[in-house]
């Protein structure tokens, strides 16, 4: 991959408001917003560090999936065909955008963790280290996601498609409301969804309990799904240009 590409590539994302805004702003708002509405313990963590690893969750979905109307819209502008042109790869292309994406889904979850802190959310050092780092590696599945669903349609399609994604997958796993609260048939649901894994990850770190081999092995299998969808997606729009 080219490193100069890469760099272009996240000069970009940094000059772009809506990024500031919805992927890092916006989850570290919600947080101090639903943080201080809970108290006691859940899932043998405090309701507040369980809230902060929810919306840092929510916030990195949000950030991993930006890729998609980007891709849609320099699809749409024949920018992709250009590079074509070039001596970059067309696959450099795509792993630019996807780590791109992966790293703005960091700067996500560091904002918020440190809101949290600054708010009186307690835990050692090396936990907050393990949470925040089990969280990123665990919203990969997203950033594939996020660039399969750039290669599905135009614009007009790709962005309520991916605003649809962002809150359904928030919704059904549980970040917006705790599990542990939801009525049985819908935790069952929530059980399947990679975005309940992903909260789950962080709040492991912390101590709560249900994480394991199992939750490693649910968050492989999305993976290898959403980069087979990507593949599949950027293949066919290869062979139409």
């Amino acid at each position: 991959m080219s490193i100069s590409y890469l760099r272009l590539e996240i000069m970009r994302v940094l000059r772009n408001p809506r990024t500031a805004i919805f992927t890092v702003a916006m989850p570290a708002l919600l947080f101090l917003v639903f943080g201080n509405l809970n108290g006691g313990m859940l899932a043998n963590i405090s309701a507040k560090a369980y809230v902060m690893v929810s919306m840092a969750a929510y916030g990195s979905i949000g950030a991993a999936l930006f890729s998609a109307a980007n891709i849609a819209l320099e699809r749409k502008l024949g920018w992709n065909r250009q590079l074509r042109l070039t001596p970059l790869p067309p696959l450099a292309y795509v792993l630019a955008k996807g780590i791109v994406a992966w790293l703005v889904t960091l700067v996500s979850l560091v904002c918020v963790y440190a809101v949290g802190i600054a708010s009186g959310v307690r835990m050692p050092w090396p936990q907050l280290f393990e949470a925040v780092g089990a969280t990123w590696v665990a919203v990969i599945p997203f950033v594939l996601l996020g660039v399969g669903i750039g290669y599905v349609g135009n614009v007009d399609m790709v962005q309520p498609a991916t605003m649809f994604t962002f809150f359904g997958m928030s919704i059904l796993g549980g970040l917006w409301v705790p599990v542990e609260v939801m009525p049985h048939i819908l935790r069952t649901i929530a059980e399947l969804v990679p975005s309940y894994w992903l909260g789950l990850a962080g709040r492991a770190a912390l101590g709560a309990p249900g994480f394991g081999w199992l939750g490693v092995l649910v968050l492989l299998g999305w993976a290898a799904l959403f980069a087979a969808f990507a593949s599949r997606r950027y293949r066919a729009d290869t062979a139409r240009a």
